[in-house]
C-alpha cells in the first residue's frame, strides 16, 4: 500500500508506459500481448477481442491508432486522452484512455485499474473496453 496519495498528473505519468503498451498491442491486434502488462479482471481476452473487432467492424474502421499518434480533438484544453482518478484510499487509481482511429476519437475508451502492490509496483488491471 501506497502511503502518499497520489495527485491526477502524477497517476497520469505512472500509467502512461503501460498504457502505451497495452494500446499499441491493441493497434497491432497482438491482443494475447495485452497479458505481459496487465491482467484482465472485468472481462476475459477473448471477449475483449471479440469486443474490439466488433467495434471495428461495426463502425467500418480499419485499425485502432498506436499510441504516439496524436488526437486531433479541439479545443485541447479541455480534453485529455489520457485521464485518471486517484483512489481516496490511497490503494491507486483508475485510468480510462480515449482510443482513436486516424488521429480522430472513435468512442470507444480503455478502462484500467492500477492498484499498489507490496513491491513498489503496480498490479495493472484491465477492466473493459466501453462505448463513451
Amino acid at each position: 500500500m501506497n502511503n502518499k496519495l497520489m495527485n491526477k498528473q502524477e497517476a497520469e505519468q505512472s500509467a502512461e508506459p503501460f498504457v502505451k503498451e497495452i494500446v499499441n498491442c491493441i493497434a497491432e491486434k497482438r491482443y494475447a500481448d495485452i497479458e505481459k502488462h496487465a491482467v484482465f479482471e472485468e472481462i476475459s481476452l477473448s471477449c475483449f477481442t471479440e469486443l474490439i473487432e466488433g467495434f471495428l467492424e461495426l463502425n467500418e474502421l480499419p485499425y485502432m491508432d498506436r499510441f504516439e499518434v496524436p488526437c486531433n480533438f479541439s479545443p485541447q484544453y479541455e480534453y485529455h486522452q489520457l485521464s485518471c482518478i486517484v483512489y481516496k484510499d490511497g490503494s491507486g487509481f483508475h485510468a480510462d484512455y480515449d482510443l482513436t482511429t486516424d488521429g480522430e476519437l472513435n468512442d470507444l475508451t480503455l478502462q484500467m485499474d492500477f492498484l499498489f502492490a507490496e513491491s513498489g509496483g503496480f498490479i495493472v488491471k484491465v477492466l473493459n473496453a466501453h462505448v463513451m
